[in-house]
């Protein structure tokens, strides 16, 4: 594909990635469906998936932008566009790979969304000072769009993960299952926080992520598993106190 192609090709794919959960829901599917019986504890309470409505929106919003404005910064665009089109690519690979094989190939997708979602952010953040001459509204959905959805998504990679583990027969009650849930957790606040700092104290990823701990704290409180409530929140402290820490430093070197 020639890199002309990929502005269009991006539009193309985040309208896909908007359209694919209504069609692997018309597919008969309930993984989409909030609060399954059996799900792992940490598994967020079902409202908080509402934020994928959010990130289509975003999606679309700036395929869209980028698309229509492709004559001005082309270059810049197209290297944004490569990283994006394999994870709105990757949303719906995902999606149809729970029908395929439920367990382990979607955490892998997952995965390589995150990868892709992470050199978008590279991109990016390398070329700050050419996105400060954008219009706000090319900058905002930019920042945001790729903020919220690796926000998201680098948390929501680890729940994944917990749900394939509980479907290959790992336990998700008693101790063994509580420490593993634990662990899963602690790799979550590990890389939400790396991230914060990479990115700066990226304000979208920082709220997106934070949801994401709250969703998993609101759904071990309905599983009535307060330790797992504690991490949960220990994780948002966790990302706050970095998040502070690193806007602190950032304006004391710029001035």
């Amino acid at each position: 594909m020639k890199r002309s192609w990929l502005p269009p090709t991006l539009v193309a794919l985040a309208a896909l990635q908007a359209a694919s959960p209504l069609l692997f829901q018309l597919a008969g599917s309930d993984f989409l469906t909030a609060d399954r019986p059996g799900e792992p504890a940490i598994v967020p309470a079902g409202y908080a998936f509402a934020i994928w409505g959010l990130v289509e929106v975003l999606s679309i919003g700036y395929a869209v932008w980028a698309f229509t404005t492709r004559r001005r910064s082309t270059l810049l665009k197209e290297q944004l566009a490569a990283p994006l089109a394999v994870v709105f690519a990757g949303f719906s690979l995902w999606l149809a790979a729970v029908v395929v094989e439920p367990r382990w190939t979607p955490v892998v997708i997952f995965v390589m969304m995150v990868v892709a979602l992470l050199r978008a952010l590279q991109v990016a953040i390398g070329a700050r000072s050419e996105i400060a001459g954008w219009s706000r509204l090319g900058r905002g959905l930019l920042w945001v769009g790729t903020g919220v959805y690796t926000g998201w998504a680098s948390v929501a990679v680890w729940v994944n993960l917990t749900t394939a583990l509980a479907d290959s027969g790992a336990p998700v009650t008693g101790p063994a299952g509580i420490v593993g849930q634990l662990a899963v957790l602690a790799g979550a606040t590990a890389t939400a926080c790396a991230i914060t700092w990479w990115s700066r104290g990226l304000l979208a990823y920082v709220a997106a992520a934070t949801w994401a701990f709250v969703g998993a704290a609101i759904g071990a409180s309905g599983a009535g598993e307060q330790l797992l409530v504690a991490a949960s929140a220990a994780g948002v402290v966790a990302l706050l106190a970095v998040t502070v820490t690193r806007l602190v430093r950032v304006r004391a070197v710029t001035g």
